[in-house]
C-alpha cells in the first residue's frame, strides 16, 4: 500500500488540529478495548493515538516530526498498529 501525504492528495498541507483515522477495532472486540487509531497534526509534530470508543480516552502511541515525511511515517505507523489487531 502506498501512503500519500495530504499535500500529494489534495495539494495542501495537513492542517494543524486535523485528524486522520487509520481504522477501528473489529466489531467483536470487548467494548472496553474497542477504539480507533488516529493521526493528529499538532503545531510541532504528528501524533498517533489509540482513541477508546467508551469514554474517548486517548493513548499516545508515537510522535513524528511536523513535516510531509513525518505525516507519511505517522500514517504508516498507525495503519500497521491497526492491522495488528
Amino acid at each position: 500500500m502506498i501512503i500519500k501525504s495530504n499535500l500529494q492528495i489534495w495539494g495542501v498541507d495537513f492542517e494543524v488540529g486535523a485528524c486522520w483515522d487509520a481504522g477501528s477495532t473489529p466489531p467483536h472486540v470487548a467494548p472496553e478495548k474497542s477504539g480507533r487509531w488516529t493521526v493528529k497534526r499538532e503545531t510541532e509534530r504528528f501524533v498517533v493515538c489509540f482513541v477508546q470508543t467508551l469514554g474517548g480516552k486517548e493513548d499516545l502511541l508515537n510522535t513524528f516530526p511536523s513535516s510531509e515525511q513525518g505525516e507519511i511515517d505517522a500514517k504508516t505507523f498507525a495503519l500497521a498498529a491497526c492491522q495488528k489487531h
